[in-house]
């Protein structure tokens, strides 16, 4: 993340290996980007003036402007900074984009319940337990989902192409594990499918995915003996004790719960239902449960009950994989981010093709805007160079009234949070990335206005 200060070499980076048939398109492509990634949350009409408006628009216009032509590079590129000696997660995790408001756009299908309109978008991110510093997208998807067929069958609907095999297509398509490293695929009570997990494992991935079926295992190694999972996890001894922060959502309070960590393992086959079932591999995993025996009055209890690939066996392991898992809110946050911060489901294109290419560019920006924020953990002490421009760093300075010759990215992005709302007080912990972003809005029109009130150069005779 080391070019993410500046918004053109940042464009650069991620979009100048981009081909669409003509340089100058290419072109497009990166001024485009960075003047988006100046102002991520304005509509396009308050970013761009109508020369540069109408070239936008030729760009989404081109078929060869696919997903995955414009996000290509990224994805080589973050797989790239993944190759290291630490772990890394790859989190996965499936939102709606909804464009019921948007009658115009056409080829979108039904979402939620059926009575909205849009798409879904799979999002493959990777992440660095250990410092929380986000490397980027792996791979993405953008579905049209088609309602089942009148009449079919439970055989046919296992032959067609289903919903669930986007978990499947993500962890493919972020590629092999170098021998050498330890890539985890995280994901919620959705990616708790065998196909999932044996898809991980052949390409040298280690899986850590929350469960939802109380599926038949196996207990011993000599598979002589046998168990449903659920209650197989729910009758283990906890091995120690822990917290966990719960974040609020959906108007519940944030709030600290005293967990019980417990595991065990076991050998997992092949779901029946699959073709040629025992060609599948038969496969060792850890059952990890995390619950809270003493929730507060009228809270509802905190359970996890995990499956991972790597062995867990100690309450340092057991913590560690907890801790793991706590990184999949990560992409939650991204997804906020995307709608909220990018506003992606406030643009207007009139076919799906069109607004695909403009979501691609978005949810890089988005990406950039995450990183940002995700410095304050990773990068705290290190300069404020890392993720300021000198014209940024110096507006904020003098917001902040900070003297000291060294400028630190925990500094610089307080600051900026500050212009979004963040109050700075002591005890308050790290803001939001809602602040954070309003914020950049703000620091934004500052360097405009700085530029426009600077003395223009005159020319001499």
């Amino acid at each position: 993340m080391d070019d993410i200060a500046d918004p053109l070499v940042w464009a650069k980076r991620n979009f100048a290996s981009v081909h669409l048939g003509d340089v100058r398109r290419t072109r497009r492509l990166v001024e485009s980007a960075a003047t988006i990634a100046r102002h991520p949350e304005k509509s396009f009409t308050q970013s761009f003036d109508w020369n540069a408006l109408r070239g936008f628009y030729r760009v989404c216009d081109q078929k060869e402007a696919t997903l995955d032509a414009v996000q290509g590079p990224h994805w080589q590129q973050t797989r790239q900074s993944m190759r290291r000696s630490e772990p890394v997660l790859i989190l996965h995790d499936t939102t709606e984009l909804d464009f019921t408001r948007h009658a115009a756009l056409t080829d979108v299908g039904p979402i939620g319940e059926g009575t909205t309109r849009g798409f879904l978008q799979h999002n493959s991110l990777a992440v660095v337990p250990r410092t929380r510093e986000l490397l980027g997208l792996t791979y993405q998807q953008l579905r049209v989902r088609q309602p089942a067929p009148r009449g079919e069958t439970s055989y046919q609907r296992r032959r067609r192409k289903r919903e669930s095999e986007m978990w499947l297509d993500g962890i493919r398509a972020s590629g092999p594990a170098p021998a050498d490293g330890c890539w985890v695929d995280v994901g919620d009570r959705g990616s708790d499918l065998y196909e999932a997990m044996a898809a991980a494992r052949a390409v040298g991935h280690h899986f850590l995915f929350r469960l939802s079926q109380n599926r038949g295992v196996f207990v011993s190694a000599a598979h002589d003996r046998s168990a449903y999972l659920l209650d197989h996890a729910r009758g283990l001894p906890s091995q120690g004790g822990d917290v966990v922060d719960v974040p609020g959502r959906g108007g519940r309070p944030a709030r600290r719960a005293t967990v019980q960590l417990s595991g065990g393992r076991v050998w997992v086959p092949a779901a029946a239902e699959l073709p040629r079932r025992r060609t599948w591999p038969v496969l060792e995993a850890w059952v990890i449960r995390i619950w809270e025996p003493d929730p507060p009055p009228g809270a509802e209890p905190l359970e996890w009950l995990l499956l991972c690939s790597l062995e867990t066996t100690g309450l340092d392991q057991l913590r560690q994989r907890r801790d793991w898992y706590c990184c999949r809110w990560m992409i939650e946050t991204y997804h906020d981010i995307e709608k909220n911060g990018c506003r992606e489901e406030d643009r207007r294109f009139e076919t799906a093709a069109r607004m695909a290419s403009c979501l691609a560019i978005l949810s890089l920006v988005a990406v950039r805007v995450f990183q940002l924020r995700c410095a304050l953990q990773s990068h705290a002490d290190e300069p404020a160079e890392r993720v300021g421009t000198a014209q940024e760093i110096e507006l904020i300075r003098r917001l902040v009234k900070h003297t000291k010759k060294r400028f630190t990215v925990r500094e610089f992005v307080c600051g900026v949070a500050r212009l979004g709302g963040f109050v700075a007080r002591k005890g308050d912990g790290d803001p939001g990335v809602r602040t954070l972003w309003r914020g950049y809005q703000r620091l934004q029109d500052m360097v405009l206005g700085s530029a426009l009130g600077s003395p223009r150069k005159t020319r001499t005779a």
